[in-house]
């Protein structure tokens, strides 16, 4: 809510005259969709994941899931009890130490898996070692977008700055300063190009640098980092 709120302000804008509620929405969703495309960790979340019988899986399509962080371990049960922890490993090896592991015959399927196979060109599958069953879950750490404003709010109500102040995003407020960039950069590039293009590019380089001090900052003080 505050986005919006502080965006208007900086531009003057505070009955949203110029800048509308719904036009502004659009720039903050664009924002974190932004956002997540560079730092799919902003949007991280913790979840379970059933799988299907077989070596290939795939992220549920109904969930908003964007890219497949990351493994943690194999859980049973309806209470999620935890089971084996699960490692990461490349397709090459897998195929090296054993060719036909796709293979039900030769490597059964089973209800826990071992390891798994990530490719960041393919974010929304992965493949598990054995195939599993389709008995099996796994806790896992996903990308997933939170629900947008524009999501939220009929096109009736688009232009009542009041029903935009009564909803906001579920997303990072660590994330917030680079957000109302991008959102300040998109609502300067509406102006004459001879009007306002300098502070246009100042807020989007504001955004960029953010986003990359922020990675260098998770970098450093990453736990598997100081474990290493």
């Amino acid at each position: 809510r505050l986005v919006m709120k502080d965006v208007s302000v900086t531009l003057l804008d505070e009955d949203f005259v110029r800048w509308t509620p719904g036009e502004l929405a659009g720039y903050i969703d664009d924002g974190v969709k932004t956002i997540i495309s560079v730092k799919p960790s902003a949007a991280s979340k913790m979840v379970t994941l059933p799988l299907v019988r077989g070596t290939k899986q795939a992220l549920p399509t109904d969930q908003r899931y964007k890219q497949l962080l990351d493994i943690v371990r194999n859980v049973h049960g309806t209470n999620g009890t935890a089971g084996r922890m699960i490692r990461a490993t490349s397709r090459a090896e897998t195929d090296t130490a054993i060719p036909r592991w796709h293979d039900p015959s030769y490597l059964p399927f089973r209800r826990e898996v071992r390891n798994f196979i990530f490719d960041e060109t393919i974010p929304l599958e992965f493949l598990v070692v054995p195939g599993n069953d389709g008995n099996g879950s796994v806790e896992a750490i996903v990308c997933q977008q939170p629900v947008l404003l524009r999501a939220q709010v009929s096109e009736a109500n688009w232009d009542d700055p009041a029903v935009w102040t009564s909803i906001s995003i579920d997303f990072d407020d660590i994330y917030e300063p680079a957000l109302k960039d991008y959102v300040l950069f998109r609502a300067f590039s509406k102006e004459d190009p001879a009007a306002a293009p300098a502070r246009a590019t100042t807020h989007y380089q504001s955004f960029a640098t953010m986003l990359g001090i922020r990675s260098q900052v998770e970098s450093a003080t990453s736990p598997t980092r100081k474990s290493t």
